[in-house]
């Protein structure tokens, strides 16, 4: 059935099941058949934006094929996230590949849960496929809603909250704030909408990586689809983007033939591509608003044959440089000339020292966690709500942060002034020697600049659970003295001659990661919680620190 004005038709197309997905056809003015661009939208709130987009690559002379996903929108059938997607998605290009006005010659586009489609297909595309235009979108779900056991709260929760499929019992402002009150947690579904989320109880009670649930089915696939790709890829990322560590798995899985031939961007964008927070990103819209520079430039040499306008994009990974203002070109992968170690040593003020030498007396500070009161968000990657333009939403990216010695629960570390700039070039790792009262909690570290004017902006934060520390399940017993590492996603920063190097470590950041109840066992299924006393350990024997890839 379908639909039709001079230069857009509607169709709905029948899928294997004889469910009818609603898709919006946009066609050039002039010419045909034409290369064709196919996106798959769950979204209807992003309806109109996505008609925009399909005017644009009209205008470059791509029919631009829109999809609302099953049981969105104007398309048939029941919503459940990523169920059907596979099938849907491969019936619906073999749909386009029929097409008097198809070219045979297809690429793939999309963003987000888009793009989660489009590496869900990589495996089975059809040979007219000849690439794939991937954003702010990764293979791995776990490590995307947890952080070694820590679940990525305002994320996924918001995510649920909007993709719910139901209408709210309550008013729609009062949704986020409500969510993170409910406990347990999983009861969150039935005191918002009356009905349960099925996949979002997963979610939230899926704490173990090394569950069924990861590793067989959908998930489990997922993960492995760059390895079985073929075809080139265009991958883009943000410093600050919630996918980043994903998306950079997922290019380095590319078997090294289809990697040769791909490109990945990364700027300081968050989830939107676009910047945000408290800093300036001089020259970050090289590639243009969305980065349809690039997009134009990959689809005109794979779809149509067109020489590369730059040739930096083929086989290249192109990053800027925070604190530079600059992009820096790379074969390969980030790559780094040496390491900085700095380690932490407690001291009796309230600003402790963070000191190429290491600290000649063993030395420790405590503090009490109560997960009632939590340290609270301010920036990072790992934040949603703030799309929802809430005044009360945590800001997302690098913002300015307290002066150490505001809560007694968040200890600091300070360097001295750097005598030259710093140039951070890829993932730093945290070494903490800790122990807590507790059964089972968490730890966070955040890693900063602090400028020569004392204000300070976050670079990269982390957290762990003690059950799932160093990346394996590990049983904990209280006041035991354990070894954890926490490695942070990689960036390209640059300290400024002059500036401070400085270290935080708490045990909350809320609500970008639930606060943990200081309870062992699933953190959704807690009504309780408990107060902890934490304590780090630094100097000779139990020593902590971190280490940072320089250039």
């Amino acid at each position: 059935m379908s639909t039709y004005d001079k230069n857009q038709k509607v169709e709905f197309v029948p899928m294997r099941d004889g469910v009818n997905l609603h898709t919006i056809v946009t066609l050039p003015e002039e010419g045909g058949p034409w290369p064709i661009i196919l996106t798959r939208n769950p979204y209807p709130f992003m309806q109109a934006d996505f008609l925009e987009e399909a005017k644009f690559w009209a205008g470059y002379g791509f029919a631009f094929v829109l999809q609302e996903c099953r049981g969105r929108g104007q398309s048939e059938g029941e919503w459940i996230p990523f169920v059907h997607e596979i099938e849907d998605g491969l019936d619906t290009l073999h749909w386009v590949i029929e097409q008097s006005w198809s070219n045979d010659r297809i690429g793939t586009y999309g963003s987000s849960y888009s793009g989660i489609l489009q590496w869900s297909m990589a495996e089975h595309l059809p040979p007219e496929v000849n690439t794939m235009f991937i954003a702010v979108a990764g293979i791995e779900r776990y490590k995307q809603l947890y952080m070694n056991g820590m679940f990525r709260h305002d994320l996924f929760t918001t995510w649920a909250i909007w993709n719910a499929g139901y209408e709210p019992l309550l008013p729609q402002d009062t949704l986020y704030r409500e969510a993170l009150s409910v406990k347990p947690h999983i009861e969150m579904d039935q005191h918002l909408f009356g009905h349960t989320l099925p996949w979002y109880r997963d979610w939230v009670t899926e704490i173990d990586p090394d569950r069924p649930f990861w590793n067989t089915g959908f998930w489990a696939d997922l993960k492995e689809a760059p390895c079985k790709t073929k075809i080139p890829v265009m991958i883009i990322e943000g410093w600050f983007d919630h996918n980043l560590n994903s998306s950079v798995l997922s290019y380095n899985k590319l078997p090294e033939s289809v990697r040769s031939e791909s490109c990945f961007l990364i700027g300081p964008w968050v989830h939107t591509e676009d910047v945000a927070g408290d800093l300036d990103y001089t020259n970050h819209e090289l590639w243009m608003p969305k980065q349809r520079r690039a997009a134009l430039q990959w689809f005109n040499h794979h779809l149509k044959g067109e020489p590369f306008e730059n040739v930096d994009l083929k086989g290249k990974v192109q990053t800027y440089v925070i604190g530079e203002g600059r992009w820096k070109s790379w074969d390969g992968w980030i790559k780094n000339n040496s390491v900085a170690r700095y380690e932490l040593a407690c001291t009796q003020g309230p600003i402790h020292c963070l000191t190429p030498e290491k600290p000649f007396a063993g030395t420790s500070v405590s503090y009490a966690y109560d997960p009632s009161n939590p340290v609270s968000t301010k920036g990072g990657a790992a934040l949603m709500n703030y799309l929802s333009g809430a005044p009360d939403a945590c800001r997302p990216a690098s913002v300015y942060q307290d002066a150490p010695g505001t809560r007694t629960d968040v200890i600091s570390f300070l360097s001295e002034e750097l005598e030259a700039p710093l140039q951070i070039s890829g993932p730093i790792t945290t070494h903490l020697t800790v122990s807590s009262d507790a059964e089972d909690t968490s730890f966070t570290v955040c890693i900063m600049e602090q400028f020569a004017d004392g204000t300070t902006c976050n670079i990269r934060d982390g957290i762990t659970s003690l059950r799932f520390r160093n990346d394996r399940t590990s049983p904990y017993t209280p006041n035991e003295i354990v070894e954890i590492e926490i490695e942070l996603w990689p960036i390209l920063w640059t300290l400024r001659k002059g500036s401070k190097l400085r270290v935080d470590i708490s045990s909350s950041n809320f609500p970008a990661y639930h606060a943990h109840p200081n309870i062992a066992g699933s953190w959704a299924l807690q009504e309780e919680m408990k107060i902890a006393k934490q304590t780090i350990y630094t100097g000779d024997i139990r020593s902590s620190w971190i280490v940072i890839p320089v250039l």
